[in-house]
């Protein structure tokens, strides 16, 4: 099994419901909810409510890997709940994936298949780490200067993980964006 089936995977899967059917498609996702939790390599799952006066649910499900989101997709239990809300739904499902990286750089309402290509993401990542290391080197040096070698290792990374999270990888890839999407479909 090679290691991109191994990755954690976040499946984001969008569904219109037909007006009247809202109250009864949650009451069978909060239930389904509670199945799910317990299957093996499931992660969690995120649910977003439409706007006001617009009818498409969001589901982000998050799993430990593509094999695991397989099993799950297969699973009859799994099955039995998409043939529940199928008398909900107005059309098809969007089922998107996202593997490693490239939930930084789908911004939002972009299409999710869409991520750039793996080398331009890790030039971009690796910028975005090497500007949030050098900020908290020197904004958090004086600080941790008399704390135990460990504690301010955990902190300095989590430091690290925050800032690309919420600050330095969006900001980038914004900015970034024109040359991430260039040639997408044909880069790999």
């Amino acid at each position: 099994m090679s290691n991109a089936t191994q990755d954690p995977v976040t499946i984001v899967i969008t569904r219109a419901i037909r007006a009247g059917r809202e109250a009864a498609f949650e009451a069978a996702v909060r239930e389904w909810i509670k199945t799910a939790l317990d299957f093996p390599g499931y992660l969690g799952v995120h649910m977003i409510r439409p706007p006001s006066g617009g009818r498409e649910y969001g589901a982000v499900l998050k799993f430990q890997s593509r094999g695991a989101w397989d099993s799950f997709l297969a699973s009859p239990d799994y099955q039995k709940f998409l043939d529940g809300i199928r008398e909900h739904l107005d059309g098809d499902p969007n089922v998107e994936t996202v593997c490693g990286l490239e939930s930084w750089f789908t911004g939002s309402g972009a299409p999710i298949a869409l991520a750039p290509p793996r080398w331009k993401m890790a030039l971009v990542t690796w910028v975005g780490v090497d500007i949030t290391a050098l900020v908290l080197t020197y904004s958090l040096s004086l600080l941790m200067k008399s704390w135990p070698w460990g504690l301010a290792f955990l902190v300095f990374n989590a430091g690290v993980v925050a800032g690309l999270t919420w600050i330095v990888m969006p900001f980038l890839s914004r900015l970034f964006r024109p040359w991430l999407s260039v040639h997408q479909k044909t880069s790999s």
